[in-house]
């Protein structure tokens, strides 16, 4: 008969030493991500309307959540008793170090956040603590953004702001749909103006000005609704009207395009809209203007 104790006993035993704690801390994590692959490759292969969207998503990050979890539990229930002795040997003089260089673990464990969740990543266009800019440089403590104004305009300055500000307050990105972005123009008109007139004017100058990246852009924004389940709104442009007061309407303009040309879109987008405004005779000139992907 096979004595079974013996081989119990050695895996046992093997277990406790430190290469046998390595390869079962590799194990845990190759079954983790080969958990996480096959659910995310099986969630991806489901089709549905919009409800079976939001329930997939739900899945999803509840799954992506679970799995992280448990693999993590079971990696620190493996280095236990080393986490154990390694906590008492450090007690003396956690204290002390927590004290001096606070600011310093807060910007650690903010790097931690930023490579964990990625809100954003170099080249985005961000919002953070009532700064804008883009970002230049990541590192262990700071993060270096160009600084902007409205309409991403460089100002010539940069920016360091502190990892620890993760861990307290909102980020924006701006250009979080990646190689195209939807953006908002208000134009401001009287109440006395001719709306529906004025309307037809900034739409008819803002399908102009985007036509030529409109399809490109509804494709990517359509991948990106099915790869993070979520509900982006069309590329084409869109005008909506807002009611602020008696005196003046608000033509919001709602319209697509690359992130590093969103003044020049724009700048091309009012000019137009100026012409149109004018009447038929101004309207003619708009013809012979480059469209802003030409320029």
């Amino acid at each position: 008969m096979i004595d079974w104790s013996f081989f119990t006993g050695g895996l046992g035993a093997f277990a406790q030493t430190e290469f046998g704690r390595i390869l079962a801390t590799l194990l845990t994590v190759a079954v983790g991500a080969l958990a996480w692959r096959i659910f995310r490759e099986r969630n991806f292969a489901e089709v549905g309307g919009h409800e079976n969207k939001e329930l997939r998503r739900e899945n999803f990050v509840l799954a992506k959540n679970l799995i992280f979890c448990l693999t993590l539990l079971a990696v620190v229930s493996i280095w236990a008793t080393k986490i154990a002795g390694a906590a008492l040997s450090l007690a003396a003089v956690a204290g002390a170090i927590l004290i001096v260089s606070k600011d310093f673990l807060a910007n650690i464990l903010g790097s931690a956040v930023l490579a964990a969740s990625r809100p954003y990543r170099v080249g985005d266009f961000i919002e953070m603590a009532n700064v804008r800019g883009r970002v230049l440089d990541t590192d262990l403590l700071v993060t270096t953004i160009a600084e902007t104004l409205e309409g991403h305009q460089l100002t010539g300055r940069t920016v360091s702001i502190p990892n620890s500000l993760l861990l307290t307050s909102p980020v924006r990105n701006l250009t979080a749909t990646g190689t195209f972005v939807v953006n908002l123009l208000n134009v401001v008109v009287p109440s006395s103006e001719n709306i529906p007139r004025l309307e037809k004017a900034l739409l008819q100058a803002a399908r102009e000005v985007c036509d030529p990246w409109t399809e490109a852009a509804n494709a990517h924004l359509k991948s990106i609704e099915s790869r993070e389940f979520i509900d982006l709104p069309s590329a084409e442009p869109r005008v909506l009207l807002q009611l602020h007061d008696a005196q003046e309407y608000t033509l919001a303009l709602r319209y697509t395009c690359r992130p590093n040309d969103r003044v020049k879109v724009e700048q091309d987008i009012l000019r137009r809209y100026l012409c149109y405004r004018e009447g038929p005779a101004m309207g003619a000139s708009v013809a012979k203007m480059p469209l802003a992907a030409e320029a």
